[in-house]
């Protein structure tokens, strides 16, 4: 995706730090500055960058103490489908400040002045992974989408008898940089209909192909491939034979029956004792499809953090399941153009979002509609807790069933 090249927007006021772009040729500077609070190694990370490029060097920022680099922040140009389908989303990555200088405003300082760039480029959505949640919450990244990891062992990893297989199908294994032509066709056509995942260029497939999954479980039928597992595998023997471990990193399918396929190849591996899945939308057919569920041990957590830059936009920009009249009161600490009463009125047709002089139905903080914004959580369970005011009864629970996307969000890659 071509990267557009837009001027910074100028310094954030009352900050004594001086927050300014780089050159090419920081950016080894840079990397030395996020990797150390992240506890990464600053060479690892450049060589893979040499490797794999992927900074877009217009859009780091860095905060100087004086001449010392003490801060940073970046971001990608994604292709992220959001409800309503792909749309140009900012990608914050590669944020970190030096542990001697936390908890002195240079974060803040920081994400200020990034987020006014995003807006003056015109993306109306901002999505991260965040290392530390609590953190980012108070910048507006709302936890907007959960993913599964899951394991089980051998004698129970066996699909139910009502898993619908297909005698046509076929699986191969493939060394996974052979099949990587065909894993990117197969993602591209899923990750275009899955809300949270984006599009991967060569750098991404070269980063993913390189970190330990060296074997693609490709399923086809008669008109060509319809799926893949990418996995790894680890030998490991106990004092009553084989404990050999197979640990899957992505599985796409365009069928069912593909999936089913694909589960049945990665359960049927000779001297395979244990069966990981690193990570699967919370809604994935595996958790339908296991014939006994209690064996499959499962753990959630938090994946993408949705943040709206540009809130009308980013409102009027997806569909809505059901028509939806609401009034809300937003607070925006840190993007204060998004301050204000807004009026959302949409059904399936459309939707307007304007500035209103009247009573709010709901009052929020920017963060519960970037938590909200892809359709899975419920602005009901945040009023019940207490986090949103709920001025007309109601409201909540009308927004929730307007906003509501079938599919459970999945991204499914740290950026």
């Amino acid at each position: 995706m071509e990267t557009q090249r837009i001027p910074r927007s100028e310094q954030p006021r009352d900050t004594p730090w001086t927050i300014r772009g780089v050159t090419p040729e920081e950016f080894p500077d840079v990397v030395g500055v996020y990797a150390e609070p992240m506890i990464l190694s600053a060479e690892d990370e450049l060589t893979t960058e040499r490797e794999h490029p992927l900074a877009e060097h217009d859009r780091i920022l860095v905060a100087l103490d004086g001449e010392r680099m003490v801060g940073t922040t970046a971001a990608y140009t994604l292709e992220m489908t959001l409800p309503g389908g792909p749309r140009t989303v900012a990608g914050i990555t590669g944020v970190g400040v030096w542990p001697t200088h936390r908890r002195r405003g240079i974060l803040t300082a920081l994400m200020t002045r990034q987020l006014a760039d995003i807006h003056a480029r015109g993306e109306a959505v901002a999505a991260m992974w965040a290392s530390e949640g609590a953190i980012y919450g108070r910048y507006g990244f709302g936890l907007a989408a959960f993913e599964l990891s899951a394991r089980i062992r051998a004698p129970y990893a066996v699909l139910s008898p009502a898993a619908q297989g297909d005698p046509e199908l076929t699986v191969e294994l493939l060394p996974s940089a052979q099949a990587r032509p065909t894993l990117a066709r197969l993602h591209r056509e899923a990750a275009a209909t899955r809300v949270g995942q984006f599009q991967r260029g060569d750098s991404w497939w070269g980063r993913i192909l390189s970190s330990d999954a060296p074997w693609a479980a490709v399923v086809s039928g008669p008109d060509g491939p319809l799926g893949y597992a990418l996995y790894a595998t680890t030998n490991g023997w106990s004092e009553d034979g084989t404990d050999s471990l197979v640990t899957v990193k992505e599985v796409v399918s365009a069928t069912p029956a593909a999936r089913v396929a694909l589960y049945q190849h990665v359960f049927s591996r000779d001297l395979v004792t244990r069966i990981a899945f690193s990570a699967l939308p919370a809604d994935d057919p595996l958790t339908l499809l296991v014939a006994d569920r209690n064996r499959l041990v499962e753990a959630s957590s938090g994946s993408l953090r949705v943040r709206l830059v540009d809130l009308p936009r980013a409102l009027t920009d997806r569909p809505y399941a059901a028509p939806v009249e609401v009034t809300m009161a937003v607070t925006d600490h840190y993007a204060p153009w998004n301050n204000g009463t807004w009026h959302l009125s949409a059904d399936r047709d459309g939707a307007t979002c304007e500035r209103v002089p009247r009573p709010a139905d709901l009052s929020l903080d920017v963060v519960h509609l970037g938590s909200v914004h892809l359709g899975q959580r419920s602005l009901s369970a945040l009023v019940e807790a207490g986090l949103v005011q709920e001025r007309t009864p109601g409201a909540a629970a009308r927004l929730d069933t307007a906003l509501h996307v079938p599919r459970a969000a999945f991204c499914g890659q740290l950026f």
